[in-house]
Formats: C-alpha cells, structure tokens, sequence
C-alpha cells in the first residue's frame, strides 16, 4: 500500500488541508498541538470508520465554526489506484478505483466501505505493522500473550491458525454427516418387510372396489326417473303460482284505469272553462298593440338620443383641445432648426482639435506606464550595488565551505563505519572468550583465567577508545552538520542575488527612458485633451435631444390631421341626431318626453296580456290530448277487464290437473336416492383415494431402498475423508510452528541490530522465543540473557521501537508502508541522533515511510519535510525545502 494524498475539511484544526505523499521518508514535523497527528488520525478515520479506532470520538472530530467533516484518502495497492471518501457529519461513505480512464464507484456506504477495506488489509494489521500510533511504542512489550497476537496477525499466522480450525469444524461435520447416515440406516432396516404389508393392503383395497363399482349405475337410473316425475310437478306448481300473480297483477290494473278516467274527466271540464277566459284577452291585446309599439319606438329612441348626444359632444371638446395643444408644440419645433445648425458647425471644430491631440494623449499614457512599472522595480530592491557585491562574495565563500564540509562529512561516515565494523568484531571476541573453556578461539593455545583476563581487558580498553573516537566524530559531525545548514541557508540568497540584479539593470533602462520625455508639456496637452472631450460631450448631448425633438414634429402633424377628420365625424353625427328628432314629428326633446308618458299606461297592459294568445294555443292543445287520453283510457279498460276473465279461467284448467300431495312424496323420493349415491360414490372415492395412496407409498419405499443403497456407499466414503483431514491438519500446525519459528528468528536478527544501535551497543542483541500463545522477548548484557524488567524507560522505549521496526522491515516485500507518529519523544538526545542512522540506513529498504514528530533533527533523514503550524486558530502545511 502507498498513501498518494490526504484531503480534510473541518477536522479539529484543519479548515481545507491537501498534503501529497511520495516514496521515500516523508517528514511531517510540527509543534505540539499544531494539528500534524490529526493528519494520521484522519488518515485512520478515513480508512477504517466507523467500527475502528474506538478511541477516536466523532463529537471531537468537527472543527470550531465548521459545517461538515470531510475526509478523503488516494492510495495505490497492488499496482491499482483507490479513493476513500467520507463525510463523517452526514454519514455519506463510497470507495472508487481507477481504470485507467476515469474513476468508478466500487463500495457505498459506511458498512459496505468499512468491509471493503478489511479485507484489503486488516485493521489489526494495519495497525501493528504499518502505523505505530502515538504514545504506543513499547506497548508490544506489556505481555508476552498480547505480543503473541500482534506477532500472529502481522505474519499472517492467523490463516494457517484458521485452517487449523476450520478443518477440525469439517472433521466435525464429517463426523456429524457418518452419525446421520449410520442414524438413517438402522432407521431404514426393515423396509423390505414394509413394502410386503404395503402390497397386502392394495390387494384388499381392490376387491372392495371391484364389490361396490356395479352398484352405482342402478341407483343413478332409479334417480333419474324420480326426477324426471318430480320435474313435471315442479313445472305445473311454478305454473299455479304465476296464474295465481297474475290474477292479482290483472286486477290491479283494472282499478287503476278505472281511477285515470275519472281523472281526465275532470280536468277536460276545467281546460275548457280557461279557453273561454283566455279568448277574451286576446281581443283586447289586438286593440292596444298599435300604441304599445309606438311607445317602445320612441323610448328607444329617446335613450339612443341622450346618450349620442352627450357622449359626442364630450369626444368633440377633447379633439378640440388636442388639435390646439398640438399646434402650439409645432410653433415651438420649428425655432429650434436654427440651434442645430450651430451645434453641429460647433462639434466639426472640436473633433479636429481632438484629433491634433491625440499623440500626446498616447505619449503621456507611455510615461504613466514606465513611471508605475519604475516604481514597482524600486520596491522590489533590497541591496544598494554595494551590499550587492558583498552579498556575491558571501555565496561565493559559501560555496567554497559547503564543498569542503561535503568532503569532510564523507571521511567521517567511512571512519565510523571502519570503528563500528571493528568494535563489532572485539564484542564478538568478548562474548567468544567469556563462553569459551579449554582452547582460546583468538590464538588457539591453551586458555588460562589470567589469559582470558589478560584478553578482555586489552579488547575492553580497544572497545572503550573506539566508543571515544565515535563520540568525537559524531561531535565532530554535528557541528558540520549545524555549519552546513548556515552555508545552505546563506546559498539560497543566490537566487535573491540574481533576481535583484535583474531589477536594479531594469530600473535603470526604465529610467533612461523616461528623461526622454517632456512631461510637464505632455500633462498640459492631455489636461487641454479632456477639457475638449468634455465639451464635445456636452455639445453631442444637445444635438441629440434637438434632433431627437425636431423628428417629433412630423408625428405631431400627422396626429393633428387625424384630430381633425374625428372631430368632423362627431358634428356629423351630433347632426343626424337633431335630424332624426325632427322625422318622429317632435320639435324639441320635452314634446317627445310627454308623448312618451302618455302612451306609458297603455304600453303596461298591453304587456300584462300580450302571452294570452299563446297561452290559449296551449290550452287548446292540451284539452285535444285529454280528450285522446281520456279515450284511450276507455278503451285499455275494456281491454284488460277481459284479459282478467280469461286469466280466472285458464288458472281453474291448471289447478285440476295439480295434486300437491303427490307432489311432496316424489319430492322426498328424489332426496332419499340422492343422498344413497352420494354416500356409494363417497365411499367408492374413498377406496380409490387409499388404493393411490398405498401405490405411492409403495412407489417411495422402493425408492428409499435404492437412496439407501447409496446413503451404504457415502458413508464408505465420508469415512476416508474424516482420515484425509485428520491429516491435513497435522501438517498445517507443523508448517504454521516451522513458519513462526523462521520468522521470529529473522525478526530477531533485525530488532538486535537495531537495539544494539539505539543503545550503543550497550547491549548485544535481543532473543526472540516462541511458547504456545506466548513470544518471550529478552536482552543480552555482558553476554548474559535478562529479561525486560532490566531495561531503563529509555531503553523499553528503544527495543519497543526496535522490534516494531523489525516487523516492518521483515514485510518490506509484503507491505510498502510505514507510518511512526512521534517515535522520539521518549528517547534521548543520543538516540534521537541513532534514529536518524536507523532511518537513513533501514528504513529505506521501505518503499513509503511517513513519520510524524515535533523533532526538527529528523530533517536529517528526510526525503520531503512537510511542516505544520497553527495561525488563527487553523493549522496551515507548507513544504520546507531540505537544508532550510
């Protein structure tokens, strides 16, 4: 796995932070609560959510005024690219992968993602062989049972661990299936003797059958004979009833017609006494309708009078008094020909002088340009020409010193590899000689005590002068170290050198440039150019406006004549009004009001009785169709008190030919004989039912014979099976001990040379044992196995940190990631400085390592320094260019 970009929104301290991750030793170095672990614990969060890690609170996570958290990871595994994206407040979750063309969705949501990535790579895992977390250090080292399960799920042992087991749950369910197939075979014995009864039983069941079949045919015929007999009664006692209803039916019918004439008898007499009073009406309307005519004629007309007439005469005063309003306008328009005239002789002589101006426009535009550019040049200059040549000298001896100290450092790193090489040797022979007995393995005589002495206390004082000569070149190293980074930071002001000389030739040419000019008169021709570009404004603005007003007049005239054809169209129309007055025979208005009111009275009766002509057709035709109905009514009666007497009669024939009595007794004949059948046919279904049963049952049995011929052969073979896997779990438990052992060993041998470093070589190594659910960790002093509790705070920390960089190192090939949050807390100066050693030396066999720490020494190691600090409440990442 390789961590590729981090992206978080809103997290504890972090507003929007994008840090990149590349190969090789990734430092992100900080102060104390400057947001730097929040970097892995989003990292974490990201991946793992929300099952794991427990310790991290989603009430913590969100930021002071933020509104969402918001985490994304890009990593790559396996040659194939991912992305892990949450959004912790919202509770969204998907993870991508990347085709080559373009990004698809893989997983959404928080349980399908937090899976995903379990089975890609264990939290367990992850956590104890990729990322070792703040704090957590020597936490390997609190017992030997927890080492054991880190030491399990980091080298994988778990899945030989897990076929053991599961292999001993198939030996189960082998057993369990030979228990149910030798169950069911001694439940199966007597099936043999089973089919024997089964084919008894049939033989039986179909002679009963065979008994009962002729009986059936006999009782359907004497069946069907009674229900003919008893169908004929029905038909003549359905027939007795619907005569007996219709009697009834009849002779309501006969009161009913008899009511209807008598109903249309009366209501002829009443229609014919309204006629006569109609008739009456109609007469009198004849004579007033000439004078009700009349008064509607001039009543209309009256009201069309008053309306025309005023309403003309109101359009008549308007047209009058636009027309003149119109008039006066166009006197106005035409003195305003003369100032347009003006104007535009006056804007001519304008754009000519504009036009003579304009290059000194261009020119003083040129200078207001060099001028701003100058001063933009003069801000950017630190360093007079003096300091300048000064400040060359100093990069120049710089970079003098910086190649000497290069040359320096080398001799140092191959004289301390030489003394290092060389004390390893004398403890070697130390270890040797307190071990040995009879032969000394340095010369080969004879080894005496005072010979051994003699031997350890010269390679003791060889050991001891070479540990002095190391301390002096690591002191040595380290204030070249420190010098290097002064010349480094006194090399970077090269480029400043550069840039500032550019600036200084710039500003000069800028300068010899602008004496060229006469700016005093340029300034006055452009002030000169935007008085007359005022003036020419203000000038096109009236010429608009006039020419604006002069285009008006011509609509105005066209409105004025339109004015006028209406105005004559109404005092035409006012004068036809007079003139129709005058036609109806009246003088003035007032004659034709009193005409009007007198032929009012008139005009009212006339309208109370004008309807009676049409009330009397009416009438009319309604006493024609009482007269029809009334004679139709006559003739229905007579019809249907007929039908009744033929109804009487026919119902007498058919009650003599009835005889109710025997009508019950066949009716109770049928219901004997059916219910006889039905119980023959029910018993006969019966037999049939058991007969197919028995045949079925017989038909399973034969089969279960044949299931349990071959239920004999898997037992053979579920029997050979349980041996096979017996077998294969004894050889998984001895690879997964030979594995252990193996690795446990080269763990140990990594964890040694970098214990043996971290303190000094204080220490000659580590032993590494392996127990059942236990891995024992010791220390070797004096040539002398102790256990942890030998071991200072410090140095807990350093084989804390050792073994668990041992365990990376030995999964270099598998994993390709390691992430320490804080590695030096803990550790003293010295072996702050042998971490770094470590780190250049070890950690580089690790394709991606990301370290976390306050710890500013561990520039030293880095490939990419990333730092982070907290300004206004919010942590801010920057890259820090090694050397700085």
């Amino acid at each position: 796995m390789k961590v590729e970009k981090l992206i978080i929104k809103d997290f504890r301290s972090h507003r929007l932070t994008r840090v990149n991750f590349t190969s090789g030793i990734n430092l992100i170095v900080g102060q104390n609560g400057s947001g730097k672990s929040s970097l892995l614990d989003a990292l974490l969060i990201g991946l793992y959510w929300p099952a794991k890690p427990r310790d991290l609170k989603k009430d913590d996570f969100l930021r002071i005024g933020g509104t969402s958290t918001e985490i994304t990871v890009f990593f790559e595994k396996d040659g194939v690219k991912y992305q892990i994206h949450r959004n912790i407040t919202r509770g969204i979750s998907f993870v991508k992968y990347h085709d080559g063309t373009g990004w698809k969705t893989l997983e959404s949501g928080q349980r399908q993602v937090r899976e995903w990535m379990e089975k890609l790579i264990p939290y367990d895992v992850f956590l104890n062989a990729i990322y070792i977390r703040q704090g957590e250090i020597d936490a390997i080292l609190e017992s030997d049972e927890s080492r054991e399960k880190v030491v399990r799920q980091v080298l994988g042992l778990d899945r030989y661990e897990n076929a053991y087991r599961n292999l001993l749950d198939v030996r189960k369910e082998i057993d369990a299936r030979i228990k149910a197939v030798e169950d069911y075979l001694k439940s199966t014995e007597n099936i043999d003797s089973l089919i024997e009864e089964m084919e008894k039983s049939l033989t039986e069941v179909l002679r009963a059958i065979n008994e009962l079949s002729p009986i059936l045919p006999k009782l359907r015929r004497e069946l069907k004979t009674a229900e003919d007999e008893l169908e004929k009664l029905d038909e003549l006692s359905e027939e007795v009833n619907a005569l007996k209803l219709e009697v009834k039916r009849r002779e309501g019918n006969v009161r009913a017609i008899e009511a209807r004439v008598e109903e249309l008898s009366r209501k002829l007499a009443e229609a014919e006494k309204r006629i006569n009073e109609l008739k009456e009406k109609v007469k009198e309307a004849d004579k007033l309708r000439e004078k009700a005519e009349l008064y509607t004629k001039l009543s209309e007309f009256r009201k069309r009078y008053s309306d025309g007439k005023a309403k003309s005469e109101k359009l008549a005063e308007s047209y009058r008094a636009q027309i003149a309003g119109i008039e006066e306008r166009l006197a106005e328009l035409g003195e305003l020909k003369s100032r347009l005239e003006e104007l535009e002789r006056k804007r001519e002589g304008l754009l000519k002088k504009l036009t003579e101006l304009e290059g000194s426009v261009k020119a003083y535009e040129e200078v207001k340009t060099l001028e701003a550019n100058l001063k933009r040049l003069r801000s950017r200059l630190r360093f007079s020409p003096e300091e300048l040549e000064e400040l060359e000298r100093v990069v120049e001896n710089a970079r003098k010193r910086k190649d000497e100290i290069l040359r320096r450092l080398e001799e140092i790193r191959e004289e301390k590899g030489a003394l290092k090489s060389h004390a390893s040797e004398r403890n070697r022979a130390i270890l040797e000689l307190k071990k040995a007995k009879g032969k000394c393995p340095v010369c080969g005589r004879e080894l005496t005590e005072e010979h051994r002495k003699e031997l350890l206390e010269t390679y003791l004082s060889e050991v001891k002068g070479i540990s002095e000569k190391l301390k002096a070149l690591d002191a040595e190293e380290k204030e070249l170290r420190q010098e290097l980074v002064e010349v480094e930071r006194k090399l970077k002001m090269e480029r400043e050198l550069i840039t500032q000389r550019e600036l200084l030739e710039q500003a000069k040419e800028l300068e010899d440039k602008l004496r060229t000019y006469n700016l005093e008169e340029l300034r006055a021709r452009v002030e000169e150019y935007e008085g007359l570009r005022n003036e020419l404004g203000k000038v096109e603005g009236e010429l608009k406006n006039l020419r604006e007003e002069l285009a008006k007049s011509k609509t105005l005239e066209r409105k004025r004549n339109v004015l006028k054809e209406r105005l004559r169209a109404v005092e035409k129309k006012l004068e036809e009004i007079e003139a129709e007055l005058k036609s109806l025979g009246f003088s003035s208005v007032e004659e034709l009001d009193g005409k009007i009111e007198e032929l009012e009275p008139v005009y009212r009766r006339y309208l109370a009785i004008k309807d009676a002509e049409k009330e009397l057709k009416k009438e009319e035709g309604l006493l024609s169709a009482t007269r029809t109905e009334l004679e139709g009514a006559k003739k229905a009666l007579k019809a249907e008190s007929h039908l009744l007497l033929e109804t009487r009669r026919k119902l007498e024939e058919i009650e003599a030919k009835y005889n109710p009595e025997r009508h019950a007794k066949a009716r109770e004949r049928v219901a004997e004989l059916r219910e006889e059948l039905a119980k023959t046919e029910e018993k006969l279904r019966g037999l049939e039912e058991r007969r197919d049963e028995i045949v079925e049952n017989i038909r399973k049995l034969k089969d279960e014979r044949e299931r349990r011929k071959e239920k004999a052969r898997e037992l053979e073979n579920l029997k050979r099976a349980r041996e096979r896997v017996q077998g294969l779990r004894e050889k998984v438990k001895r690879y997964k001990n030979l594995l252990k052992e193996g690795a446990l060993a080269k763990v140990g041998e990594i964890a040694s040379e970098i214990f043996e470093e971290l303190t000094e070589e204080k220490y000659s190594g580590i032993t590494v044992k392996a127990e059942e659910n236990k891995v024992k960790l010791g220390v070797v002093y004096n040539g002398k196995e102790h256990g942890l509790g030998f071991l200072s705070g410090g140095e807990r920390i350093a084989l804390g940190l050792a073994f668990r960089l041992a365990l990376s190192l030995y999964l270099a090939g598998e994993i390709s990631l390691l992430i320490l949050d804080e590695p030096t807390p803990y550790l003293d100066e010295e072996r702050r400085r042998r971490l770094v050693d470590i780190m250049q030396r070890y950690l580089r066999k690790i394709p991606q390592v990301i370290v976390v720490s306050h710890d500013e020494e561990l520039k030293d190691a880095a490939d990419r320094v990333i730092k982070v600090s907290l300004e206004n409440g919010v942590s801010v990442l920057r890259e820090v260019e090694l050397g700085v």
